[in-house]
């Protein structure tokens, strides 16, 4: 099941743009389910593109929506392999600096 999901959790990632925080929350909590349940080879070009679509939720007005995008970001940069670990590598120094910023986050469990 966790495979045929992986085709849709792109676009389930654009429709998100502009939908609630209730909803976005939904949505991260099931790729983290999906991409959970995957091997990492299979899941890896998916990854990719999941982390490029995380980074504007750092600043979300959520805490809890800026909590859950970090976490998931942690969790996607490390199921990564091969030849797309180059372009993770870009992606993830892009996002050091919105990083390093919500080590001081008024919400303590953001900042850690």
């Amino acid at each position: 099941q966790a495979g045929k999901m992986l085709v849709l959790l792109p676009d389930i990632m654009e429709t998100q743009q502009d939908a609630s925080t209730d909803n976005k929350m939904k949505a991260l909590l099931v790729f983290r389910n999906v991409m959970g349940r995957m091997k990492r080879k299979e899941a890896s070009p998916t990854a990719l593109q999941l982390v490029e679509k995380l980074l504007p939720l750092f600043d979300d007005e959520s805490s809890q929506l800026r909590e859950l995008s970090i976490c998931l970001f942690k969790d996607v940069i490390q199921m990564v392999v091969g030849n797309d670990k180059q372009q993770m590598k870009k992606n993830v120094r892009r996002s050091l600096l919105p990083l390093f910023f919500h080590m001081s986050d008024q919400s303590e469990s953001v900042a850690k």
